[in-house]
């Protein structure tokens, strides 16, 4: 990863965002957003089907209640925590924030950082007083090493740092916890109820961090910006952790076993990575039409990468699910080589 300083689209990332199956007809695996897409929601759906009525009613104008749910369960206070409308309004209200200011970004990466400082007129490059950093970083899976991290986080108490760790369920390498975090006066890590629980149509995200940091996030925060169903689903998810368990060392072991497999087609270099996520690049062609391939003739969906910054048309990235949709990819991938 490096430090970016260049201009993009400040519209492409949500344009050209994962997980984007209302374009295609009968997508039958999804590799495109980067959850894992074999939990059973069952019990979620039939607890938020028996709390319908709550929505005639106004939220919470905050979700104060959720709030302090979570922050019991991380052994931190209520007012170290914020809970937002998925990991992206907290992007949004962190640029808001910090108005005009300066960030630096480390690439490639999600593209909503830059997004939204840009949004908010933030320079971007080297030196700012913001640090964004995804971590485990998408879209390549890797972990940037804690003792690193921290050590560059305690030499620069005048910068805060703003730490995505939406995919840190996905990864064995050590990383910030949300105590952790709120212990530091200048870190405020982002999290992802999204991506830990499979649910991206449920936006529930939060911010962990000192008092002082979320205070002015607060601040800038919409009443109501986290809806009755989505409250109701955190309460849920928060009490019925153990529904949605997966075998981290066996999905990795996948991952690998994925790697090598892409590898030995030839025409696919695949990026290190140290979470279910593979960041690929096409030899020869445009990730663009190997997704319309897929989608189109098998129901399979990947993600083209290429509006990442410092990425091109040649880049594609999955989340690896089963073994045998894992394979069903591969050998579609196969089949489109062939043509």
């Amino acid at each position: 990863m490096h430090e970016d300083s260049s201009a993009t689209n400040p519209t492409k990332m949500i344009n050209g965002h994962g997980d984007d199956a209302y374009r295609y007809k009968d997508i039958r695996i999804n590799f495109s957003s980067n959850v894992y897409n074999h939990f059973d929601h069952e019990g979620l759906f039939s607890y938020l089907a028996n709390r319908l009525d709550y929505v005639v009613n106004y939220p919470e104008p905050s979700p104060h209640t959720l709030e302090a749910e979570l922050a019991s369960m991380l052994g931190i206070k209520a007012d170290e925590l914020m809970v937002t409308n998925g990991a992206t309004e907290a992007i949004y209200l962190i640029a808001q924030t910090y108005r005009r200011g300066h960030s630096t970004i480390m690439t490639p990466t999600f593209a909503e950082y830059a997004d939204a400082c840009r949004l908010h007129e933030h320079r971007i490059g080297r030196g700012g007083e913001l640090f964004w950093i995804c971590n485990p970083n998408n879209p390549t899976g890797t972990v940037y090493p804690k003792d690193e991290l921290r050590e560059r986080i305690e030499k620069h108490p005048d910068v805060t740092f703003v730490i995505d760790a939406s995919y840190a369920p996905f990864t064995k390498k050590p990383v910030f916890t949300a105590k952790e975090a709120a212990e530091m006066p200048n870190v405020l890590m982002l999290h992802s109820m999204t991506k830990e629980f499979a649910i991206p149509g449920l936006r529930i995200g939060y911010i962990s961090g000192c008092t002082s940091l979320l205070e002015p996030i607060r601040r800038q925060r919409m009443p109501w910006s986290v809806n009755q169903v989505a409250i109701d689903a955190g309460h849920y998810l928060i009490r019925h952790a153990d529904e949605f368990y997966f075998n981290l060392e066996d999905l990795l072991k996948e991952r690998e076993r994925v790697e090598e497999r892409l590898k030995k087609l030839g025409i696919i270099e695949v990026w290190p990575s140290d979470t279910h996520i593979l960041l690929c690049k096409l030899r020869m062609g445009h990730a663009s039409a190997l997704k319309d391939y897929l989608a189109n003739e098998h129901g399979i969906l990947i993600r083209d990468a290429s509006n990442f910054e410092g990425l091109d048309r040649s880049f594609f990235r999955i989340a690896v699910q089963t073994e045998k949709e894992n394979d069903e990819l591969i050998d579609a991938i196969m089949e489109w080589m062939a043509l």
